[in-house]
């Protein structure tokens, strides 16, 4: 049996990728903040309903996951951070301190323990255990006001690589990965083509990726990230800036 622990999955990417990776072999822990009724409704899956950005609820949750694991049963191991958010979108000087707090939160704070949950619970389980991250060509490439999501994907690019360093070669070791998935047309895109622009002038060049044709669906998107989450790509401590290549 493989199983996975997926964030993020009430829509978007994290949505379609769960849908691909339902089968007999799998079974999947699906986390967001709202429920998913079509894929809670699915079997050999467990849907939790969770808001990350509640830190200190984090443990409880990865242990609720750990007890539902059948250590006999297990082939593989993976856990993919996928859930995102965006906002603020505005000068850092008129970005309230509540969705400064919130982007970290989600965006890098909520990985960091997961990753670390998913390493310590797992350590005597000698399989394959892999983690992907999914970040964002963002953390390479600034626009104004997008400084919080910016950082926090850079963020996740740096700390996927040390733990990458820490696990190494080892025996055992966990497997991590940081992606960045492309421009896609998720509700991420959304929010910010519909940016105020007088807060957000950067909003004007997500509506010419949109109207030019340059956003890959999630569908697509997903494909590739299970491709590579479940194949020869996946290299310690890769970061992958070109996920069609």
């Amino acid at each position: 049996m493989k199983y996975f622990i997926l964030t993020g999955t009430s829509r978007g990417i994290g949505e379609a990728l769960a849908h691909q990776l339902i089968s007999d072999e799998h079974h999947l822990f699906c986390i967001s903040r709202t429920p998913n009724e079509s894929l809670a409704a699915r079997k050999g899956l467990d849907y939790i309903q969770f808001d990350l950005n509640h830190i200190h609820g984090i443990e409880a949750v990865i242990n609720t996951i750990f007890d539902k694991i059948d250590p006999a049963k297990a082939e593989s191991l993976y856990l993919v951070n996928n859930a995102a958010v965006v906002a603020p979108l505005a000068p850092i000087e008129n970005s309230p301190v509540d969705q400064i707090i919130h982007n970290i939160h989600i965006n890098l704070l909520a990985p960091i323990v997961l990753t670390s949950l998913f390493i310590h619970h797992s350590s005597h389980l000698p399989i394959d255990k892999r983690i992907l991250n999914i970040s964002s060509a963002s953390a390479k490439h600034h626009v104004p006001g997008m400084s919080c999501y910016s950082t926090a994907k850079a963020g996740l690019d740096v700390f996927s690589s040390s733990v990458a360093l820490e696990q190494g070669s080892k025996d055992n070791a966990v497997k991590v990965v940081s992606v960045w998935p492309g421009m896609i047309d998720t509700h991420l895109q959304e929010e910010a083509r519909n940016a105020d622009q007088e807060t957000f002038a950067s909003s004007v060049l997500f509506h010419q990726v949109k109207d030019n044709g340059m956003l890959t669906t999630p569908q697509l998107a997903a494909e590739q990230i299970k491709e590579l989450l479940l194949g020869d790509r996946f290299t310690q401590g890769a970061l992958i800036e070109n996920l069609y290549a």
